[in-house]
């Protein structure tokens, strides 16, 4: 097998205060036969280096749905692109054929068509067996209908795996046992550490509904699902360009889809339900190839929408208005689109964007707990060494242990604390900004009542800029010239004499 080793210098070291590294081997790519070796096959990032290496292998799978777990200590172990599970040694597992078996999806992905790996994104993720050593389930996201038709998934299915059969290599003990049956929304599967330190509570919507299934994962299995209704905007995305994510606190989730916009939610860790849910719509709803991630101090969301990325404050006192954007796509083909997809935190405390389409590069959030543009949002800051597209490694936060203090936290497994951001929320001048009539005809004015001026970058729905202007301060007020601009929603980005920056909405009309 063909290896060779690079190592990436402009990766910073970081502390990790567990060593935990179920999430440190990387997986992507594209097999050789789908072009020539130099630019296809596998790259196989390994963040046990400081900083992480990139490995070239021969990948005998294409990387769709991907998913991947290492040991505690950080040995790979196996990984899976939805309709095989692959050993460490990059061969076939015992076993770990025909995942996600029937219907055409597996057909069309896993078979004669369009062997990519599974259709679904977000749609498989593997964790650890609670008390189980040396045993993993692998929970599948599993769609009766193929790419043109019935792209809504209509079961979850679990996959169990174990490490000590065949020399270590492990081997697949069950595959594809019915958890539940529904229609589930395009992708959007992900978890959260329960409470207790041990279990591992898993959310999925469903299809078109305010309802909510959270799974759980505990030494007996998978049981569930325990129904939450009534608590989110419906989910109507029946294909690929969502994503969920929960915060590395385990105190936020999140969901990003093209129908619903923007969720925010608060999360119990005990009871595994949702409570005051955010819905930031204006903006969002309409945007192909969604993504989010939190900063490592989960005080920070990173969200894509269309060709623009951006950055919520979840400490300000109202969260739309903190909205920052930190990157807008530059256009950059090689051969294809190097645009904006999903993203995933990894263990560096850098926050990785694959493109939507077979290029060699990921974006790189480099600072994700800074606020603004000193996030350092770089696109293309990763080269790899062969062609991949779509899905970075669907993960959980892995070190994220009890709840402490919490009812639920009875095990005495007393984990680190996860990391928290200590600085207070922001300010409250900008909070008190005027921008009037709102839908505007003409003339929008911008008043500051309570700060010493600012200066506002105009942005169109697009993410695209329009126009600069200084703010007067306090009272003073600014008028915006909107009678040149195309109905439509644009976003005032502002900035006060004192650094702080929000984002408001306008609606121009004629």
């Amino acid at each position: 097998m063909k290896k060779h080793t690079v190592t990436l210098l402009y990766f910073l070291p970081l502390c990790l205060s567990a060593q935990i590294k179920f999430d440190y081997h990387w997986i992507l790519g594209h097999p050789s036969f789908n072009g020539t070796a130099l630019q296809y096959n596998g790259t196989h990032i390994d963040f046990n280096q400081n900083p992480p290496s990139l490995a070239y292998f021969d990948i005998p799978v294409d990387i769709e749905a991907n998913a991947s777990i290492s040991d505690s200590s950080g040995n790979l172990l196996f990984y899976t692109n939805g309709c095989m599970v692959i050993n460490r040694e990059h061969r076939l597992m015992a076993n770990g054929d025909s995942i996600n078996f029937g219907g055409l999806a597996h057909e069309q992905n896993c078979g004669y068509m369009y062997p990519l790996g599974y259709p679904a994104h977000q749609g498989v993720m593997i964790l650890p067996w609670p008390d189980k050593a040396n045993q993993y389930i692998l929970l599948q996201l599993h769609r009766p209908g193929g790419l043109g038709q019935g792209k809504m998934n209509h079961n979850l299915l679990r996959t169990t795996i174990d490490m000590t059969l065949d020399s270590g290599l492990g081997a697949v003990t069950e595959k594809n046992t019915l958890v539940f049956k529904d229609t589930f929304p395009g992708d959007l599967l992900t978890a959260a550490r329960h409470g207790n330190g041990r279990d591992w509570w898993v959310l999925l919507p469903k299809f078109n509904s305010p309802h909510y299934y959270a799974f759980l994962v505990s030494p007996q299995g998978v049981s569930g699902p325990y129904i939450q209704e009534n608590v989110a905007a419906p989910i109507e995305s029946w294909g690929w360009g969502s994503q969920a994510a929960f915060s590395p606190n385990g105190k936020k989730y999140a969901t990003l889809s093209h129908t619903a916009g923007l969720q925010i939610f608060d999360f119990d860790r005990c009871t595994g339900k949702l409570s005051n849910p955010t819905n930031l719509r204006p903006g969002f709803e309409g945007s192909p190839g969604s993504g989010v991630a939190f900063s490592p101090n989960s005080r920070f969301l990173y969200v894509k929408a269309f060709d623009s990325l951006f950055q919520f404050d979840l400490k300000s006192h109202d969260i739309f208005p903190s909205k920052q954007l930190v990157g807008v796509y530059d256009g950059y083909y090689n051969p294809l689109p190097t645009n904006f997809y999903q993203m995933m935190l990894a263990p560096n405390g850098k926050i990785y964007m694959t493109t939507g389409n077979g290029t060699k590069y990921l974006h790189v959030i480099h600072q994700p707990d800074k606020q603004g543009t000193a996030c350092d949002f770089e696109q293309r800051g990763v080269t790899l060494l062969t062609i991949h597209s779509f899905s970075p490694p669907n993960f959980p936060h892995f070190r994220l242990f009890d709840a402490e203090g919490s009812p639920c936290d009875t095990l005495g497994i007393n984990g680190p604390p996860p990391p928290e951001d200590t600085t207070p929320p922001p300010p409250q001048c900008a909070g008190n900004i005027r921008i009037y009539p709102n839908p505007a005809q003409h003339l929008a004015r911008i008043e500051l009542p309570d700060c010493e001026g600012g200066s506002l970058r105009v942005f169109n729905a697009m993410g695209r800029w329009v126009e600069d202007l200084a703010l007067a301060p306090e009272s003073v007020g600014t008028e915006l010239d909107v009678s040149r601009y195309v109905p439509g929603i644009y976003f005032l980005h502002i900035r006060t004499a004192t650094g702080e920056a929000v984002v408001r909405g306008l609606a121009v009309v004629r």
